[in-house]
C-alpha cells in the first residue's frame, strides 16, 4: 500500500533519477559549442600525414583504415579507406572511401563517400552552404537529395571513424556532429545518419604500440575515443548495426602496399556492385 513514508522515499529517488538524466543526456545537447575545427598543427604537417588503424570486433580482427592528409596553401585534403573482409560473406568483403575537403581555416566544405561490395555500392556526395550541408545520394537505380542543417552539427564523418584529429581540447568541451552510416543504407539496418552530442569527459593513460600516452576521452552515445596532446586519434570504439562493437586501435607502421591493394579490390568491388 501506498503510504506517506514511500512517497518521501519515492520522490528523492525520482529527483535523483531525473538529475542524472539531465546532467548526462540533456544538459550536454543545451551547452553543445561550436564544433571543433580542423588545425594544420605542425605535428600534422611533419608526423600525421599519414596513419594506420586496425579494426577489430569482440573475436578479432576485421580490417584496416588508412588515413592520409593533403595540406597546400588553400586547402586540406583528407582520404579514409576503410578495407573490412573478415566478417560474413553476405555484404563482404566492402571498401569505404572517404575523400572530404577542408578550408584552410579548418571547416570542412565538401565530403564524398564510396561503399564498394560484390553485393551493392553507393556515393553519397555533400556540400556545404551557408545554414546547411547538401547531400545527393545515388546506390543502384535510387537517387535521392536532402540536406541537413548545419545547427544540428556542422562536422560530418564517417560512422565506422566517427572522430579524426581534433587539438586543443579542453575537458567539458561538447559539441554536436553527424555521422554518415553507409553499412545502414546498404543493409537497411539503423539510422543512415547519427546524430551525436560529443562531449571530452576527462584525461586517460593509453597503453599503445609506440608507447604510454596521455589522452583526453571523447564521448558520444555508442562512441568514444582516446586523443593525445597533438589532437591524434590513439584508439576509439564505435557501436554500428550489423558489425557491432568495434576497436579502431592506431599502428605504429603504415603500410602502403596493404592500402594500395586495399584500394585496388575496392575499386573492383565496386565495379562488381554496379552490374
Amino acid at each position: 500500500m501506498f503510504t506517506r513514508r514511500t512517497g518521501l522515499l519515492i520522490v528523492p529517488l525520482w529527483l535523483a533519477a531525473m538529475t542524472w538524466v539531465v546532467a548526462h543526456d540533456v544538459w550536454p545537447g543545451f551547452v553543445a559549442e561550436t564544433a571543433p575545427k580542423l588545425q594544420v598543427t605542425d605535428w600534422l604537417r611533419e608526423s600525421g600525414r599519414r596513419t594506420q588503424f586496425a579494426i577489430y570486433n569482440d573475436k578479432g580482427r576485421l580490417g584496416t583504415l588508412w588515413t592520409v592528409y593533403i595540406i597546400d596553401e588553400r586547402s586540406v585534403q583528407r582520404w579514409d579507406l576503410v578495407w573490412i573482409e573478415g566478417y560474413s560473406e553476405e555484404f563482404f568483403p566492402l571498401g569505404i572511401s572517404v575523400q572530404s575537403f577542408f578550408t584552410i581555416d579548418g571547416t570542412l566544405d565538401e565530403l564524398t563517400v564510396r561503399l564498394s561490395s560484390s553485393q551493392r555500392s553507393l556515393r553519397l556526395h555533400g556540400e556545404r552552404f551557408p545554414t546547411d550541408f547538401s547531400f545527393f545520394l545515388e546506390m543502384g537505380p535510387m537517387e535521392k537529395a536532402f540536406k541537413i542543417p548545419l545547427a544540428e552539427g556542422g562536422i560530418f564523418s564517417g560512422a565506422v571513424s566517427p572522430f579524426a584529429q581534433l587539438a586543443d581540447l579542453e575537458v567539458g568541451q561538447t559539441w554536436r556532429m553527424q555521422a554518415f552510416n553507409p553499412i545502414a543504407v546498404m543493409t537497411g539496418m539503423g539510422e543512415r545518419f547519427i546524430p551525436m552530442v560529443v562531449e571530452v569527459t576527462g584525461e586517460e593513460t593509453l597503453v599503445t604500440e609506440s608507447g604510454t600516452v596521455s589522452c583526453l576521452v571523447v564521448e558520444a552515445a555508442h562512441a568514444k575515443a582516446w586523443i593525445d596532446r597533438n589532437g591524434a586519434v590513439q584508439e576509439q570504439e564505435v557501436i554500428l548495426p550489423v558489425l557491432g562493437k568495434l576497436r579502431i586501435v592506431r599502428e605504429a607502421v603504415f603500410d602502403e602496399r596493404a592500402k594500395t591493394a586495399a584500394r585496388q579490390a575496392t575499386l573492383a568491388s565496386g565495379r562488381a556492385g554496379r552490374r
